[in-house]
């Protein structure tokens, strides 16, 4: 009997095991097995088989697409609860749509509606990661925004007006915290040299108007609505011309899902947006923080001194 390859989860890391005798007829057999041969104490679960891990052990491909067919069904009655399990169910599935079959947004949408939902994101995300996406990504930008601020303030030249300019909202009185996070966002990214207006766009929002055939061209940028009522009457995020995410509230948590959503469809960051992203993920979130870029680390290290 061949060897195999298993993913062995162990209380949130993952380890991958070599099997020198092969898979056993049972699961029990194989749980067993696998606790004897590396003398395994710990709860453990088995989750995927074949060194792609692409299916859980459990579940055929063809069992997985027909969870999928039932997914939408049960996204089209919103049954809360039920795409939350099926969910869980079919992320091997779709892991291989997105990741090995390199789909995109546009195919992934019809063939997983229920993952364009900010909650989907973030379960998706946490499965990915083992981590909390919101609750991390403010917490340490909530961390850093005193040094940012300061750091702005005493920027000097052109940058430095910019940033003196966007902080002068922050005079008033009473002002909401996403207001604040919103305004270090946007310095922040000019100060690392590139474009806020590239990456957030305000959309006026003048009759007829029609978002998505506004932002059809744009590869990825957050969306801020404006009607005469409220400047943020709807933040979003396009990716490949299309809707992914909308009514997220604020600057700050659409950043947030941006972050989330280039681990989900496992995307490349885009040249102009390099360095912010790389600063949520790797400076906010702490997930791979090793090698940082020159300019990143300058950051970091004046945040952290």
């Amino acid at each position: 009997m061949s060897s195999v390859a298993l993913k062995v989860v162990i209380q949130h890391r993952s380890e991958k095991l070599l099997l020198p005798s092969g898979i056993p007829s049972t699961v029990e057999e194989l749980q067993k097995t696998v606790k004897d041969t590396f003398g395994l104490t710990e709860t453990f679960t088995l989750e995927y088989l074949d060194v792609s891990w692409d299916y859980p052990i459990r579940d055929s491909k063809e069992q997985q697409e027909l969870y999928r067919h039932q997914l939408i069904d049960e996204y089209k009655k919103k049954n809360s609860t039920a795409i939350r399990d099926l969910m869980c169910r079919t992320f091997a599935h779709r892991r291989h749509d997105i990741v090995r079959q390199q789909m995109s947004i546009k195919d992934v949408k019809e063939r997983w509606p229920a993952l364009f939902d900010a909650s989907q994101v973030s379960a998706e995300f946490k499965l990915i990661t083992t981590m909390k996406l919101e609750p991390k990504f403010m917490e340490m930008l909530d961390l850093y925004t005193p040094k940012l601020l300061s750091m702005f303030q005493s920027k000097r030249g052109a940058v430095g007006e910019r940033h003196r300019a966007k902080m002068s909202a922050l005079l008033q009185s009473g002002n909401p915290i996403q207001l604040t996070r919103g305004i270090v966002i946007k310095c922040l990214i000019d100060h690392l040299g590139e474009e806020p207006g590239a990456l957030i766009k305000d959309v006026e929002d003048a009759a007829g108007v029609d978002v998505e055939e506004e932002l059809s061209g744009e590869l990825m940028t957050i969306y801020r609505l404006q009607t005469q009522e409220s400047p943020a009457a709807d933040v979003g995020i396009v990716i490949e011309g299309i809707p992914v995410l909308n009514n997220l509230g604020d600057i700050s948590r659409a950043c947030c899902y941006l972050l989330g959503l280039t681990y989900v469809f496992d995307l490349k960051y885009p040249k102009k947006f390099k360095y912010i992203l790389e600063v949520f993920q790797k400076v906010l979130l702490g997930l791979d923080p090793q090698q940082l870029t020159p300019k990143v680390q300058t950051l970091k290290n004046c945040l952290l001194g």
